[in-house]
């Protein structure tokens, strides 16, 4: 269990489970939100072949978080992926895996995490990207975990994101995909939630 103090709230981290308690209540994760609003009409598949790509998935994010945030460079095809296009767009990671806190009239309703904050000479002002290396890709989806990922962490951080991004990797192909912005859609599906899942907002207030 990880423990963070994000605008004086208190946010504990289960990692293993991806559950987030704040200020003692448990919250939804942004993903949980979305599966819960508009859940994958994905076909099923094998629960150990989706195990087996969640851990290719996680070795990957683990090696590039080790690179940007250690300067430890593992020797490995997807990762020679990664540097090749982080050289390519000049990327700058300024912010690893930040925790998120999505507010609702002043109540925090979910929380979430994501893979970084980056800034490029080639695109004004800073970004935000997931890293992917699923076969395909489900751009309606990502489009709106991103965007809710953007209203979260402006937010919480009171930076301004302009631009999303997917970094798209998978064994020596790389590709960094635009994903639009979509302030509505983000706005529409966090009513929807609360109208299922109301609040009682008075608890809340001193």
């Amino acid at each position: 269990m990880q423990t963070y103090r994000i605008n004086a709230h208190d946010v504990l981290f289960d990692s293993e489970n991806h559950q987030y308690i704040v200020d003692g209540r448990h919250v939804p994760s942004i993903t949980q939100m979305i599966d819960d609003m508009s859940p994958s009409r994905a076909p099923k598949v094998d629960a150990e072949i989706l195990k087996k790509a969640a851990k290719s998935g996680n070795d990957l994010k683990r090696m590039i978080m080790n690179y940007e945030t250690e300067g430890l460079k593992t020797y490995h095809k997807e990762m020679q992926s990664y540097i090749a296009l982080k050289r390519q767009h000049q990327l700058d990671a300024v912010h690893t895996q930040p925790i998120v806190l999505l507010y609702d009239s002043g109540v925090v309703i979910a929380a979430g995490r994501f893979d970084m904050v980056v800034r490029s000479p080639y695109i004004k002002g800073l970004g935000i990207t997931n890293i992917k290396r699923s076969r395909h890709l489900n751009h309606e989806r990502l489009t709106l975990q991103l965007n809710l990922y953007k209203r979260a962490y402006e937010q919480t951080y009171r930076k301004r994101i302009d631009y999303l991004k997917c970094i798209h990797i998978r064994n020596r192909y790389n590709q960094y995909v635009d994903i639009p912005l979509n302030h509505k859609e983000a706005h529409a599906l966090i009513k929807s939630y609360t109208d299922k899942h109301p609040l009682d907002y008075e608890a809340f207030i001193d």
